[in-house]
């Protein structure tokens, strides 16, 4: 029922589309905030027998699986939901870190809050709980344990706002830089927000000096964003374990870009072309578009470091990936989770396919933290005209 009533009102669209909180009694550590854009997480202290079980059974476990597992974050960031007067925990999974919420005593500030509801995701999950003002912290008391936390609140200074939105580890300032200026010229992006995952090869004060210095942003912000991503290293169910991009999303839907004109969730080695994909999200009757994504490749030796200009060569026949998507947040269609390549478990995305627009994923802009780029090796590859177009202005 549902997927035919969002088919009619695309196609009725289309004539109008243009083309931690830790602490072992008796003490509270509470994390303090560094700005109005930090996050305020919950987080188990590493000596605690308490941890996050495995989602993936051990016989598919690699060796090195446990390096980026994450077993103590009990929220990436706790906020107080204005309209709803709600307390929101955004968590990685919690299978049997639930138990911390529901035998637990809560307390905002002094007064005791009332049980927690708990919505569970693939890879991730939220914790509502009635809370009609903001309190100054929170608390929640758990055998041995004394969890606090200063809440964050929701900022508004994205509301209206073109917003391109990202996480990043050790990316090359120049690529970051790039992608931005690329968005702003290309697609009329007018904010950025990015989630540093604990880079070290500088610090978040130099990629927001980077996010500073692009012009035409209103808005750029760098959020330090320091927890595990999860692991690759698994013979089965590879994707399980990776929480923390889910909940970025989360925090950005529910804290961040909840009043934004448009948000665009892509990565570094992604670059939107063609039609204005913030329009056309802004002003299709759901609030969405996908757009179709394809691999092209720098064909430079090891030797060099690669720029997005270089990646105009691409496979014959070419070489398609997962599409990625824009929305305007707050619409009936798109008040749900946010994935990683769309939304409500993608049933939508072809019908929802914005054919003007393309995103050229750029192979070699890329540290290798997944993977080593190297998809292009034996490949007959050619030169794109289009996207030697698409990228002449970065030159």
């Amino acid at each position: 029922m549902l997927r035919a009533l969002v088919t009619a009102y695309l196609a009725l669209s289309t004539m109008k589309r243009f083309t931690p909180v830790l602490c072992v009694k008796p003490n509270v550590y509470t994390h303090g905030r560094m700005s109005s854009f930090a996050l305020n997480p919950m987080i188990l202290p590493p000596e605690s027998e308490l941890r996050r079980a495995h989602i993936v059974p051990k016989k598919y476990r690699l060796e090195g699986y446990d390096d980026t597992y994450d077993f103590h974050t009990i929220a990436y960031d706790v906020v107080w939901m204005e309209q709803r007067k709600a307390l929101l925990f955004v968590c990685p999974k919690l299978l049997n870190l639930e138990t911390v919420f529901k035998a637990s005593k809560i307390f905002a500030d002094t007064s005791a809050l009332p049980k927690p509801k708990i919505k569970r995701y693939r890879r991730h999950d939220e914790v509502w709980i009635k809370c009609p003002l903001k309190p100054s912290e929170v608390t929640l008391k758990f055998e041995n344990l004394v969890l606090g936390v200063k809440p964050s609140s929701q900022n508004h200074e994205f509301d209206g706002k073109n917003v391109i939105m990202t996480k990043s580890k050790n990316n090359e300032l120049v690529w970051i830089s790039d992608w931005l200026s690329h968005h702003v010229h290309v697609q009329s992006a007018t904010a950025a927000l990015i989630f540093d995952n604990g880079s070290d090869t500088y610090s978040v004060t130099d990629l927001q000096r980077t996010m500073n210095a692009t012009t035409g942003l209103d808005i750029a912000v760098a959020v330090a964003s320091d927890f595990a991503f999860g692991s690759w290293k698994a013979t089965k169910l590879l994707h399980r374990s990776m929480f923390y991009q889910a909940g970025m999303l989360s925090v950005t839907r529910h804290r961040f870009l909840h009043s934004a004109r448009a948000v665009l969730p892509i990565d570094i080695d992604e670059m939107v072309c063609g039609a204005n994909v913030f329009d056309a999200a802004r002003f299709s009757r759901i609030g969405y578009v996908t757009i179709p994504c394809a691999w092209r490749y720098s064909k430079l030796d090891d030797a060099r470091r690669p720029s997005h200009q270089d990646h105009i060569w691409r496979c014959e026949p070419d070489a398609s990936c997962k599409e990625k998507y824009c929305l305007t947040p707050g619409r009936w269609f798109t008040d749900t989770v946010w994935d990683i390549h769309g939304l409500r478990r993608y049933a939508f995305n072809a019908i929802s396919k914005l054919n003007d627009a393309r995103i050229h994923h750029c192979e070699h802009i890329s540290n290798g933290w997944k993977r080593k780029r190297d998809a292009q090796q034996g490949k007959y590859l050619i030169v794109d005209a289009q996207t030697q177009r698409d990228f002449e202005h970065l030159n």
